[in-house]
């Protein structure tokens, strides 16, 4: 076996250590000598008294068959040399059977320029973590990254509490540097309402996203995850934002829904699911921010879109047509069927039977799935035959604002007409 390169660590204003013992080596860096005791519970007394001072190169005792490397980053690392950082990575690939890294990294040096510089794990580790807090035993987490090469379907994750938004991240190995930024330019937003972000990234780099809180939390996630995306280093890994999900307890301004949407088509045109869920109703909301949800037509490539709100969604049979023109993959559309009929405001605009017609005529034959709320008063349910039936749809979800049986059996004909393969559930 040739003999492991010289890392020739720098001396420096503070003290930079290890201990050895079993297989397990443990590196410290910006530790001042009088708190190590403090940061090192949970190891044995043995290891701390036989830490040393490391000037230079490890001893010849320093065994190369290192399974477990312990690495503490302490609050004084900004006074040791940026040399050592760069060396982490030379330090972790010295040990080729390491199994097991665990980086714990003092809360006051975690920066932009510690993130860019942590080392990349190598493929025989099996299990890593990267954990900041202030070094003590029962103190808060800030950060914790895990990787576990046994672990499905993800093997890297991240949890984090930022400035109003709690942060959790899945994915892959290859990921984690993604995962990084995404985090580092995550914590340089202000999310004044508190709101949850989860991402999860698949094997072929689809990033899923979910966030509650408000619409403009959801924005002010999108953008900067985006922006990592497009960094040269990852635009060429090709990350894309496949799926987008927002759970927002209201719409706090009429322009809220639009400017969110517009955001979201800017950044990620491709997008293939989008899911809408708001929960309440402002006391000072109109209908009039549905009009926005026409924009939605610039997704081409949706395949699953659902929106949910109490009110129903203010949409014209013409908005109907347009919208399916406009999703040629489209397999699930919900536009709102469970809408409550008591809340109608006044002038509002509602689909009507010929939506239904539209749907049929209209819809791709990738549909799978229609859920619509109409107004079956407004117009004859006549003038049916010359429309085609659309036999892939499997299921049309209705709500219909009717005071007449009779007029709601006569709708779920025509509804069976022109769906003969779909299952017809009237809410």
């Amino acid at each position: 076996m040739n003999p492991s390169p010289a890392l020739d660590f720098p001396q420096s204003q503070t003290n930079i250590g290890y201990a050895y013992t079993l297989g397990t080596l443990i590196f410290v860096a910006g530790v001042p000598p009088q708190r190590l005791a403090e940061y090192l519970i949970g190891f044995n007394s043995q290891t701390m008294n036989e830490f040393s001072v490391l000037e230079g190169d490890f001893p010849p005792e320093v065994n190369p068959v290192v399974t477990t490397l312990i690495i503490l980053l302490g609050p004084a690392l900004n006074l040791i040399s940026s040399s050592i950082l760069s060396k982490l990575s030379q330090l972790i690939a010295r040990f080729t059977f390491l199994v097991n890294i665990e980086i714990r990294i003092h809360e006051s040096v975690w920066s932009r320029r510690l993130v860019g510089r942590l080392p990349i794990i190598p493929p025989s580790v099996k299990r890593a973590i990267v954990l900041v807090s202030n070094l003590l035993l029962d103190g808060p987490e800030r950060v914790r990254v895990t990787y576990d090469a046994n672990a499905s379907p993800f093997t890297t994750s991240l949890a984090t509490a930022l400035c109003g938004l709690h942060l959790t991240m899945k994915g892959h190995n290859l990921d984690l540097s993604f995962v990084l930024a995404v985090h580092n330019v995550l914590a340089a937003v202000d999310f004044p309402e508190r709101c949850k972000a989860e991402i999860e990234i698949s094997h072929k780099r689809s990033i899923y996203l979910r966030v509650s809180g408000s619409m403009r939390d959801a924005r002010n996630v999108i953008r900067p995850v985006m922006v990592v995306a497009h960094i040269p280093e990852y635009a060429r890994r090709q990350y894309f934002l496949k799926s987008f999900i927002v759970d927002a307890s209201k719409l706090h301004h009429q322009d809220e829904f639009r400017h969110c949407m517009l955001s979201v088509l800017s950044e990620a045109p491709r997008l293939q699911v989008l899911d809408i869920n708001i929960a309440t109703v402002n006391a000072s909301e109109t209908y009039k921010w549905m009009d926005s949800v026409r924009v939605l037509g610039g997704f081409r490539e949706l395949v699953h879109v659902k929106i949910t709100h109490p009110r129903p969604l203010n949409l014209s049979d013409a908005d109907v047509a347009y919208l399916l023109r406009s999703w040629r993959h489209a397999e699930h559309v919900s536009l709102n069927p469970r809408a409550s009929g008591s809340l109608i405001a006044h002038s509002q605009v509602l689909l009507t039977i010929n939506a239904l017609k539209v749907a049929a005529y209209q819809a791709p034959p990738s549909l799978r799935h229609l859920g619509l709320f109409v107004n079956a008063d407004e117009v004859s349910v006549r003038g049916f035959r010359d429309i085609p039936p659309h036999y892939s749809a499997e299921k049309i979800e209705l709500r219909l604002v009717t005071a007449s049986a009779h007029r709601a059996r006569a709708v779920t004909r025509l509804v069976e007409a022109l769906f003969p393969s779909a299952r017809v559930l009237e809410i």
